[in-house]
């Protein structure tokens, strides 16, 4: 087995448990987040996915945030909470804005083999990474759509496992929406400290 397999198993193992534990509100679940992150960024500098390299050093980073931020709230009781309309519209077409301008950088400056879509799963990522750690309920379908999109783009540079946790990652999508649906209802009229 090629030591970049195995570098790929263990990071999909790490990301799932990640995954399963931030569907029950387990902020240990963040750790495992960092140590995918980790392997992720070695994993995609190998292959030239650099928008995917480079996400997951800030999904490292995100990581460290989302524990210490899910620590604060959970010392305060905060719980789920979701954004209105208007917030989603203007981020989707800020970071619609955002992937176009990225994937022209990678299209011209390097030699990624998949600039547009590499771009758009990247910046997406990145918001949706912000709104998990922030604890907002649509997190999970910014995620469904992020997570179908990567499957098709890590099995086309050959990742085979990376590819295959994405079909897992976007099913555990959904309880993990259904989860959080849940919590958001159950702590609904539940004031913060």
């Amino acid at each position: 087995m090629r030591w970049l397999e195995i570098l790929e198993i263990c990071g999909a193992l790490c990301s799932i448990i990640y995954s399963l534990l931030l569907m029950k509100e387990k902020k240990s679940g963040w750790w495992f987040g960092i140590a995918s992150s980790c392997i992720g960024t070695v994993l995609f500098f190998q292959t030239k996915l650099y928008a995917q390299a480079c996400i997951s050093i800030y999904f490292a980073f995100v990581g460290i945030y989302g524990w210490w931020y899910w620590n604060k709230a959970e010392k305060r009781n905060e719980h789920i909470h979701t954004w209105t309309l208007n917030t989603h519209l203007i981020s989707v077409a800020v970071f619609c804005l955002l992937s176009w301008i990225s994937a022209y950088l990678f299209k011209t400056y390097t030699a990624s083999s998949s600039p547009y879509f590499d771009s758009f799963i990247t910046l997406f990522g990145l918001l949706a990474s912000v709104k998990e750690a922030r604890k907002v309920l649509s997190s999970w379908i910014y995620w469904l759509v992020i997570n179908l999109c990567s499957s098709v783009l890590y099995y086309e540079q050959g990742l085979v496992y990376y590819s295959i946790l994405m079909v897992v990652y976007a099913g555990i999508c959904i309880p993990g929406y259904l989860s959080w649906l849940n919590i958001y209802k159950k702590y609904l009229n539940t004031p913060i400290k």
